[in-house]
């Protein structure tokens, strides 16, 4: 087996990663919705006629990473920064690995390396939501109200008493469908500006709100998030 003493990083992020979250990691604020199966990997959370659920989860399966800053005890070559180090360095602006230019062409005219220069900081790690898709099944008639909203908190020692909050997709109805169908919606909702978090001691939270129609039901299984990650 091959072996190294130096850890090995990728620029570019793969784009496959789909992070399920289930019914049963959403917790119903309003305090109406059930859980329910109807057979053997079908696990609802159930809205009743009329019932207003407001769903939140914690994506806790979201791997998060903060970026990784030069360590003469790891990374030993002394060039590169006006640190006397081989890579980014943490507070001191402007600094870059020994590459410095990333990516690949085509590079469009704003990012040129020989216009803009090398790139500073760390190179961003972690994931990327793209998009959601909710899956969800409403019964009967329309529903009244279905929206979803995505955000994360950052967490600052000593600062506001209320945490920064990002929003990735603004809770709004973001086209989601209320028209009833007997089949199930699988509605991709894509987030507009999409970058890594890579902010320290942050939080990431889905909330979908969905009010089922008089005389309709609503069985509600989760959603799943669409994400680019890089972890090398």
């Amino acid at each position: 087996m091959p072996n190294t003493d130096q850890y090995w990083q990728g620029d570019t992020p793969f784009l496959d990663q789909e992070i399920f979250v289930g019914a049963t990691e959403f917790k119903d604020l309003a305090g109406v919705g059930t859980f329910a199966s109807a057979g053997a990997g079908l696990l609802t959370l159930n809205l009743a006629t009329a019932a207003a659920g407001n769903f939140f989860a914690n994506v806790t399966a979201a791997l998060k990473r903060t970026g990784v800053f030069a360590n003469p005890a790891i990374q030993q070559a002394q060039f590169g920064t006006s640190a006397s180090l081989p890579g980014p360095v943490q507070g001191l602006p402007n600094t870059n690995d020994p590459e410095g230019i990333r990516g690949f062409p085509p590079f469009t005219a704003a990012t040129l390396p020989t216009l803009v220069g090398p790139r500073s900081g760390t190179v961003a790690k972690g994931i990327q939501v793209n998009s959601v898709d909710i899956l969800y099944t409403l019964n009967t008639v329309n529903a009244s109200l279905a929206q979803i909203g995505l955000t994360y908190t950052n967490f600052v020692d000593n600062t506001a008493a209320l945490p920064t909050v990002t929003n990735l997709i603004t809770l709004g109805a973001n086209g989601m469908p209320t028209a009833f169908r007997t089949n199930l919606y699988r509605f991709n909702v894509p987030v507009s500006t999409a970058v890594m978090i890579t902010a320290f001691d942050s939080e990431l939270i889905a909330n979908v709100k969905i009010t089922a129609g008089s005389g309709g039901t609503v069985n509600f299984y989760g959603c799943v998030f669409k994400c680019a990650y890089n972890f090398n």
